[in-house]
Parts: structure tokens; C-alpha cells; sequence
């Protein structure tokens, strides 16, 4: 089996070389890449392609966008450690205090998906809290942070998809 890995490994390589080189708007498509090996269940490895990319494409037109979807795809891999490395780098107490109410919403959204990913269901209660005082718009964030308190003991994947 060992013999088998060593074997494929460069042609491995060279399919994820590939993807690096893709423009960013190939690699977040549906049918490639990150998404793809996430459709098939493979989480961490679409975490690792992600982080890859970011490290090393010169592709990258968004890395707010890569950083969010590398802790989505490092939560739902149950990868709490490295999900919370790459959420906490999409968001600042900056965006509270100066983003307006689109800024808060995200900040709240980040910072509550971050509770919910460490297991901390007083600090997510506090923030779906702030969001109402604040009377920022409930919308689909707002619902997926309610999603996720309601859903406490689920998983991050299956707490966090609003239905």
C-alpha cells in the first residue's frame, strides 16, 4: 500500500500544482477543485486545497472569501483547531466598530460561528443577543447562528445549513 501512495504521489502533486494555477472564479467553481472534493465528502483534504491556494496561487483575487471557506471546510472535517485559524482571520473588532450594520452582521456571524465551532454556547447566546440589540437585519446569517444554538449537538456541518 505504501508502494502504491509513493507511486501516485507525484501525480497528485501535480493535480493540485494545476489547480494552484487556476484564476480564483475556476477554483471556487462548482465543479472543481475545493467544492468538488467537499461534495464528495472530503473536507479536509478541500481545507488543505483551500489553504494551499491561498499560501501559494498567485491567483488570489479574495482571501476573505478563501479564508471563510477553508474554516467551513476544516469545521465540517470536525478540524476545530485549524476551522478556527482561518475563520478568526475573516473578521476584526474593526468591522463592528466602523463596518456599519453590514460590518457588525459579520462580525457577529464570524465570532458566533467560532463559538459554536470551540463549544461555547454562552458566548453564541450572547452574540445572537448583540445582533437583536444592535436590530441588525435577521437574515440568513443571523438564522444560521439561531440554527446552530437550536442544533447544539449536532456537528458544525449539519448545525450550521439553514434550511
Amino acid at each position: 500500500m505504501k508502494f502504491l501512495i509513493l507511486l501516485l504521489l507525484p501525480l497528485l502533486m501535480h493535480a493540485q500544482t494545476r489547480e494552484l494555477a487556476y484564476p480564483q472564479t475556476a477554483f471556487d467553481a462548482d465543479t472543481c477543485c475545493w467544492r468538488k472534493l467537499s461534495a464528495a465528502g472530503q473536507h479536509e483534504q478541500a481545507g488543505q486545497l483551500i489553504a494551499a491556494y491561498i499560501d501559494h496561487s498567485p491567483n488570489v483575487e479574495n482571501k476573505h472569501s478563501l479564508h471563510w471557506h477553508a474554516g467551513q471546510m476544516f469545521a465540517s472535517a470536525q478540524n476545530t483547531k485549524q476551522a478556527c485559524r482561518y475563520f478568526k482571520k475573516t473578521y476584526s473588532v474593526f468591522y463592528k466598530w466602523f463596518g456599519g450594520d453590514d460590518g457588525k452582521a459579520w462580525y457577529f456571524y464570524a465570532k458566533g460561528t467560532v463559538a459554536f465551532v470551540q463549544r461555547n454556547r454562552e458566548l453564541l447566546e450572547r452574540i445572537i443577543q448583540h445582533w437583536q440589540s444592535h436590530n441588525l437585519e435577521q437574515d440568513r446569517n443571523y438564522r444560521s447562528l439561531v440554527q446552530m444554538l437550536e442544533h447544539w449537538d449536532k456537528p458544525y456541518m449539519e448545525a450550521a445549513t439553514v434550511k
